[in-house]
């Protein structure tokens, strides 16, 4: 009798209007945007469980993908497109190519970051990590580079820092021997990046590894000059007028020396100027 008085009451709601049984359509819908839901919350709560010192988080992963895919795009076009390389040096020349763009690049960023490039001033943090990123990333594609052009160093590639014989020429070994010092210059920075660094050697001697990257850079702008600076002076022989590499690199690595000289001869006027 209970389920029979239940069965007839439900038949009364509905005929009444009471509630009203959902469309197929609109439980799909439902379905959907409930799935969504949970989904974006899911992302929210892992995105909020990242470390904050995480160097591998999604802006650390955009300033990859833009610097190596700019740096990589502007070595494809240059000599594959407006140049006469075959597409089957892409592996290892090309690549060495956009590796060694992209070093300097990333190395210049993380002397840049928080002085011209403000983009992180609202969040110490995430430009401590950003600055963090650029320098080891930059390290690292600078070993890679310099792997990639032992294995290319032969007269067939580079014919023009050999000799008659076989030989690096003066201008050849110039230019490897300053990329060598520069390379273990800019490992300073690197390994005093590690966490107990700064307590360990002192906060005054930990800006002074620090300021090693500096040399690094302007020994990379010397390894660049001797290397490239015939190219340089001849734009009839860009492939399609398209800079060089090596110049592209060597005004990205002049940037953060020219920043840094201007900022020390601003301080020491502001320095002379409350003395007066």
């Amino acid at each position: 009798m209970l389920i029979a008085e239940l069965v007839k009451r439900d038949r009364d709601s509905v005929r009444a209007g009471s509630f009203s049984v959902p469309e197929p359509r609109t439980l799909k819908e439902t379905r959907h945007k409930m799935r969504k839901k949970l989904k974006g919350n899911c992302m929210s709560n892992e995105h909020s469980e990242l470390p904050a010192h995480r160097l591998w988080q999604p802006t650390t992963a955009k300033w990859f993908g833009a610097v190596f895919g700019a740096s990589l795009a502007y070595a494809v076009i240059r000599y594959h497109f407006a140049g006469d390389v075959p597409w089957s040096h892409f592996p290892l020349f090309i690549l060495n190519k956009a590796t060694s763009l992209a070093a300097v690049i990333f190395v210049s960023c993380s002397y840049l970051i928080g002085k011209i490039i403000r983009w992180y001033d609202h969040d110490k943090t995430l430009r401590l990590v950003v600055i963090k990123f650029c320098g080891l990333v930059g390290f690292f594609m600078a070993g890679v580079h310099a792997v990639f052009s032992l294995c290319l160093l032969s007269p067939a590639y580079y014919g023009k820092y050999f000799d008659e014989g076989g030989r690096l020429n003066l201008q050849g070994e110039i230019a490897m021997s300053v990329g060598v010092v520069a390379l273990f210059f800019l490992l300073s920075p690197v390994v005093t990046t590690l966490p107990m660094m700064p307590k360990a050697i002192g906060g005054w001697r930990w800006k002074r590894s620090q300021r090693a990257g500096y040399v690094a850079l302007a020994l990379v702008v010397v390894h660049l000059v001797v290397l490239g600076i015939k190219g340089w002076l001849a734009p009839q022989g860009w492939h399609g007028g398209i800079p060089p590499v090596s110049l592209v690199a060597v005004v990205v690595a002049l940037t953060p020396l020219l920043v840094k000289r201007k900022l020390a001869h601003d301080e020491q006027g502001g320095t002379t100027g409350e003395k007066e």
